[in-house]
Parts: structure tokens; sequence; C-alpha cells
């Protein structure tokens, strides 16, 4: 109620036309002043959900079986979580600037800048911070796993 009392008074004091109170933009033209996107590009989570999702297949071909199923099924559900966590967080924190492009290939993402809480990095750190841990856990635990099974 306020809000609309607010709004007539302001329109009314710069004494011009309700319809001309907001400047209309046509979806061509508005497009064209657009920022570049600054998000993080899916392909990057992509990566990190794969290397876990490949970890987690391998322990579960590895070791499934007996008593140490409970131990994987354990383990799923944590993967589960991380994964929750991280898709909700992509979608809800992804990209929410009117000022910005909302899409880039995955090659503009890496060439491009993205934003973080503490300023701006390059594409490729990203995708460092992000992947390189699942990417290197996945790669550790699929080596202990073989070496688990070889030597069995």
């Amino acid at each position: 109620m306020n809000q609309m009392l607010y709004e007539k008074n302001v329109v009314a004091e710069r004494k011009i036309a309700p319809n001309e109170a907001l400047p209309l933009r046509t979806a061509k033209a508005h497009h064209q002043e657009l920022l570049p996107a600054t998000g993080v590009h899916p392909g990057a989570i992509g990566v990190a959900l794969g290397a876990s999702t490949t970890l987690l297949a391998a322990a579960w071909a590895g070791f499934a079986g007996g008593e140490t199923s409970l131990v994987l099924v354990v383990v799923t559900v944590i993967v589960l979580a991380f994964f929750g966590c991280l898709v909700g967080g992509g979608m809800i924190g992804r990209n929410m600037t009117p000022d910005h492009r909302q899409d880039r290939s995955f090659a503009e993402y890496l060439r491009g800048d993205v934003d973080i809480e503490t300023g701006r990095i390059s594409g490729r750190e990203a995708l460092m911070q992000i992947a390189a841990l699942p990417v290197t856990l996945a790669a550790g635990g699929i080596a202990i796993i073989a070496i688990a099974l070889w030597t069995a």
C-alpha cells in the first residue's frame, strides 16, 4: 500500500504520465547492453560431480557385498548430500545479476572471469578450485581400490 502511494507521489511530483514513469526496453536492445556472464559454468560443476560419481562407482564395484555394503551405503548418502548442496547452491547462486548475460560456452568460461566473494578470478582458476579436490580424491581412491583388489 505504501509503495503504491509512494509511486503515485513520485509520478505526480515529477509531472510525468504514469505510463512514461519507467522507460520501456526492447529485449533485443537490452540484450546488447548486457555485460559478459561471470558465473560458474555448469560444466565445471559436472567435472566435480563426475569425479565423485566415478569414485563411488569404483568403490561399489570393488567392495560391494557382505558387511562392507553398509559402509558403502553411508558413503553413498554422504556423496548424495554433497551433490545436493553443490547443485542446489549452483542453482540458487548462479548469475542472478540482471546486468550480466546468463549464458556462455565452456571455452568462454575458461577464458573469462568468475565473480567470487573476494573479487574476480579467471575461469581456469575457478575450475581448478572446484575440480582439483574431487578429481584428486577419485584418482587416489581408484588407485587404492585397485591395489586392495590386486593384493587380495
